[in-house]
Order: structure tokens, then C-alpha cells, then sequence
């Protein structure tokens, strides 16, 4: 896949990375690996936006409420509205009266929604792999060492942490 081809030489571990250096450097690798793994849902016509809310929505099994789907992601009603009937249009999403409020609406992802998502999921792990795959033994075992360490900053992240 040329995946090696371009890649920078590591730092010497002698001289380690400035934390600015290195987030900034991170930053710029993930923002290009995820639009990457994420192809496969570009070339099935879904955005990052519907897949990110896609992807809440799979971690929902009662459904949401499209308001708290649009704090959830930062967005708007009147974009949550909009994307919405674009999910629902294309039978990944239904909606449905909230049992605990007759005027509330949920959201709930459609059995075809989640079939959709499994598909995307596969087939960008499986590129992913492939890509591993290439690398050398201690490549893909600082990947892993690495692992624990991205987690751990998202879990900060998304706990609120600053």
C-alpha cells in the first residue's frame, strides 16, 4: 500500500521530542490516519459528521433525543434537524415517540444503520491491518506499547479533563 514509503524516520532516542513538538506531530499523523480509515465511508456517500453521529447513536441502544445527540456533538438543533432527516431518509436511523416524555422524540439507529456501520468498521480495520501487517516486529510492538497511552489521553478527554 506505499504506507511505508513516506513515513519520517523516527527521533533518536537519545533526543526526545519537545511535548509541543510531539503533540503537534501527533496531532498531524492521527488527523491523516483517521481521514484514511475513514474512506470507505466517504466512498459510501457518509460524511465524517453522519458518521460520528452514526457512531454515538450505536453506543445508544435506547435511542437519544436529537437535542442531546446535538450537545453530545456540538452542533445546532436546526443542524441535528437537518441531519436527522438525512440519516432517517437513508434507513439508518428511525425515530420513535420517547416512552418517558409522549412529546419528546428519540433517535435509534436501524438495524440497517448498524449493519452499515459494522460494514464501514471491517473494512477500514481490515485496510488497517493490512497496514500493521507490513510493519516490522518492533513497529507494531511500539503500536501496542502505544495503545494504553492514546487511551488514556482520550478517557482524560472525554471525562472532561483539560
Amino acid at each position: 500500500m506505499g504506507v511505508m514509503k513516506n513515513a519520517s524516520p523516527p527521533p533518536s532516542p537519545t533526543a526526545p521530542m519537545p511535548p509541543d513538538e510531539l503533540a503537534g506531530s501527533l496531532r498531524t499523523e492521527i488527523s491523516r490516519l483517521a481521514y484514511h480509515l475513514r474512506s470507505p465511508a466517504t466512498l459510501s456517500g457518509i460524511t465524517p459528521t453522519r458518521l460520528v453521529a452514526l457512531s454515538a447513536l450505536a453506543k445508544a441502544p435506547d435511542g437519544r433525543r436529537p437535542g442531546d445527540l446535538a450537545g453530545q456533538l456540538g452542533m445546532s438543533a436546526a443542524s441535528m434537524t437537518r441531519l436527522v432527516e438525512i440519516l432517517v431518509a437513508a434507513g439508518w436511523v428511525a425515530r420513535e415517540p420517547d416512552p418517558r416524555d409522549a412529546r419528546a422524540t428519540l433517535v435509534r439507529l436501524t438495524p440497517a444503520g448498524r449493519g452499515t456501520l459494522d460494514d464501514l468498521r471491517l473494512e477500514s480495520e481490515s485496510r488497517l491491518a493490512a497496514d500493521i501487517g507490513a510493519l516490522s516486529s518492533p513497529d507494531r510492538d511500539a503500536l501496542a506499547r502505544a495503545v494504553p497511552v492514546l487511551r488514556a489521553i482520550a478517557d482524560s478527554r472525554l471525562a472532561g479533563g483539560s
